[in-house]
């Protein structure tokens, strides 16, 4: 390789006689004062045999060389002048001909001519240009005879520098067909970075020289054939795919979570609209389905945590920290590979804030450093930490633990933070469990029966995971409405509610988007072989009613009144009516749903659960006036506070309406007991939370 030491062995060598007899120093030849520069000396026997007198300006690629007959000129001519006896070290007219190299002789001298002395002939210069043509693509690329040069720092300011630019010119250009040079890159982005640990190509890097090396590029690896340099002369060298990355689940993921905050949205909601609906694989789909809805349910933890990591937290903007937050929950809650969370990290980074990369990658660094410590305290003394562990607010932990004891809250938190369960229900009214089974298990599906507090639910299946649901024949169904997906607890609640004995009349309150009216009408069909005749649902909201519409019709469900109005005053919807059920759908905070409704934990607040059991109280006192004679009220909730499941039944039971009403007790035959409510907790491996009251008007 060319470097500085050479130039000083050139100036060395300038004392020495050359071949044809002349000293480097002065020359009597033709042209000129007959001086002999640097580039005039003989051959050189120390650098690789090469023969002739080259002229460090007037190299080509080696292949140019070829015909020399290998005297000491050009052509047979004394070497160190070109023809017209003009000296080498000035080209074509033009100031700063010599190169690099050329600072002439020791001593200080300077060699720079003014513009237009010693101009070539005609011939000459068009000799000269078709000389120098090849240096252009020899200073671009990497196989030559040569190389770049590994250091340009050693440059005297006095040396003329061929009418170059400021050294970004050297940078690469799209429109040449340079390949990547590591000095070329940015000067704002690091070439090698630490992870993990090992010293690694920055991930922005285009790094090319090992990476890729062996794969198929047009045929052919990168690899030298026969020994032999690559091919040059091909055109523009095709561009080398990027090995790094972000996987297109965790762009889709991270798109998910931009519309989620910009919008204010719901996670299922923004989830069917762009994950479930895109191309990706259903691996991929699930996959990002997993990352929105954890991301989504520990956010707060993950925003602390992140802020601890950053000098400020006004550092990164929203979106770059929609995708720290993705990456962190990677390493922190899924236990990902640190270095490959952290990669995949930078990489989600760059494609919303593509300077961000390096912010980026410190951030999760540190993140990766703080797992080590993760949860900050001991769980067993520090509540913060307790909760903290678990993805929860503090208020909510020991909201929990109030309500369910240490050992109830902890496996809730645990439940709550795992995949939920698929549970499929069969639409009775136009499809036979065996065809639905069976596609089921041809789709991968593994379908089993399930049982929830000792009693078998009819229709009700437990799928292996979400992927078998995406199986284009599985698909299918669902577009006839031939299945519906709906927690196994719920659809006991609808079995329950619907009873043994064929209601002539039914009311839903908070029918919402059809789901349990769905449920409740294949009960019927399924138990009594007809649909309930005179079904009616009320919905403060007009957007869900027309959805329920819809859905009815695609299930072939009957729906006889659709009301859109409030249920609190069901005297100006229904007037005087009575019904043989009146099913109430409370709202409520939701927390037996968590793991559904990831929005539900960071959105949740105190005064919420004291706001929903007073709602549900004047929904239990506006419904009560319109239940039949020795007919039923259900009251179902999807929660666990005591404010909105049994204190709200019991205060109910205590004021003048409810004193018409009794309680009908629910029996678990597994277990052989009797309980005033039917309530199931949220456990590990286990369905939803629910909550539900039959209570019978007494004649």
């Amino acid at each position: 390789m060319h470097n500085d030491n050479h130039s000083q062995n050139q100036r060395r060598s300038s004392d020495r006689p050359s071949s044809d007899g002349h000293r480097g120093a002065r020359s009597g030849g033709p042209g000129g004062n007959g001086y002999r520069g640097r580039d005039d000396r003989g051959p050189r026997e120390d650098h690789g045999g090469r023969g002739g007198d080259r002229s460090r300006d007037d190299r080509g690629p080696r292949k140019d060389f070829g015909s020399r007959d290998g005297q000491g000129g050009r052509n047979g001519k004394p070497g160190g002048f070109r023809k017209g006896g003009k000296p080498g070290g000035y080209q074509g007219g033009k100031s700063g001909g010599y190169r690099k190299d050329d600072r002439g002789p020791r001593g200080g001298k300077s060699f720079e001519r003014k513009r237009g002395e010693g101009d070539r002939s005609q011939g000459d210069g068009d000799e000269r240009r078709d000389f120098r043509e090849p240096r252009k693509d020899f200073r671009d690329r990497g196989d030559g005879p040569r190389g770049p040069r590994r250091d340009f720092s050693d440059r005297r300011e006095s040396g003329p520098r061929d009418d170059r630019g400021p050294r970004k010119d050297f940078h690469p250009r799209d429109d040449q067909p340079r390949g990547p040079r590591r000095d070329s890159r940015g000067s704002g982005h690091p070439r090698e970075v630490f992870v993990d640990g090992k010293l690694m190509a920055a991930p922005d890097q285009g790094d090319g020289r090992d990476r890729g090396r062996g794969r198929d590029f047009g045929g052919r690896g990168d690899r030298p054939r026969d020994g032999r340099p690559p091919r040059r002369d091909d055109g523009a060298r095709a561009k080398r795919p990027n090995s790094h990355h972000a996987t297109s689940a965790r762009e889709l993921a991270l798109s998910a979570l931009h519309q989620l905050r910009e919008r204010d949205a719901f996670a299922q909601d923004i989830i069917a609209k762009t994950i479930d609906k895109s191309r990706l694989s259903r691996e991929d789909r699930a996959f990002a389905t997993r990352l929105v809805l954890g991301v989504t349910s520990t956010r707060g933890t993950l925003e602390d945590v992140i802020d601890g990591c950053m000098d400020s937290p006004d550092d990164a903007a929203p979106a770059v920290r929609d995708a720290l937050a993705l990456s962190a929950y990677e390493i922190i809650f899924l236990q990902k590979s640190p270095h490959a969370a952290v990669d995949q990290g930078v990489e989600l980074v760059k494609t919303v804030a593509p300077r961000a990369g390096g912010l980026a990658n410190a951030v999760l660094r540190r993140v990766v450093r703080a797992k080590e410590h993760f949860p900050f305290g001991d769980p067993r003394t520090d509540i913060a930490a307790y909760a903290r562990l678990h993805g929860f607010p503090v208020w909510l932990a020991e909201r929990l633990i109030a309500e369910l004891g240490p050992e109830g809250a902890r496996d809730f938190m645990v439940a709550s933070n795992e995949p939920a369960p698929v549970f499929v229900s069969v639409n009775a009214v136009k499809a036979s469990e065996d065809e639905v089974v069976s596609v089921l298990a041809a789709a991968h599906g593994d379908p089993t029966p399930v049982t929830v507090a000792g009693r078998p639910v009819p229709g009700c299946y437990r799928v292996s995971s979400g992927v078998p649901l995406l199986d284009g024949r599985v698909r299918r169904m669902f577009s006839q409405g031939l299945l519906l997906v709906s927690d196994a607890t719920s659809q006991a609640v609808a079995s329950l509610v619907v009873g043994d004995e064929a209601p002539a009349s039914f009311l839903e309150i908070g029918a919402g988007r059809a789901t349990k009216t769905i449920l409740d009408q294949s009960c019927a069909y399924r138990r009594f072989g007809r649909q309930i005749s005179d079904y009616v649902t009320v919905d403060v909201h007009a957007f869900k009613t027309r959805l329920l519409q819809e859905r009815a019709e695609l299930y072939g469900v009957t729906v006889t009144e659709p009301i859109i109005g409030d249920a609190t005053d069901l005297d100006a919807l229904v007037g005087e009516r009575t019904f043989d059920r009146v099913f109430i759908d409370a709202p409520c905070s939701g927390l037996g749903t968590l793991r559904r409704h990831a929005d539900i934990r960071w959105r949740l607040r105190p005064e919420t659960i004291d706001e929903s059991a007073d709602l549900d109280a004047h929904l239990l006192a506006s419904a009560a006036a319109h239940v039949a004679p020795g007919g039923i009220l259900a009251y179902a909730t999807c929660t666990i506070t005591h404010e909105e499941n049994a204190d709200a039944v019991d205060q109910f039971l205590a004021t003048e309406p409810g004193s018409a009403f009794e309680v009908i007790p629910y029996e678990n035959p597994e277990l052989g007991v009797e309980r005033p409510f039917f309530s199931i907790p949220l456990e590990p491996g286990g369905p939803d939370a629910h909550f539900l009251a039959l209570l019978r008007k007494k004649a």
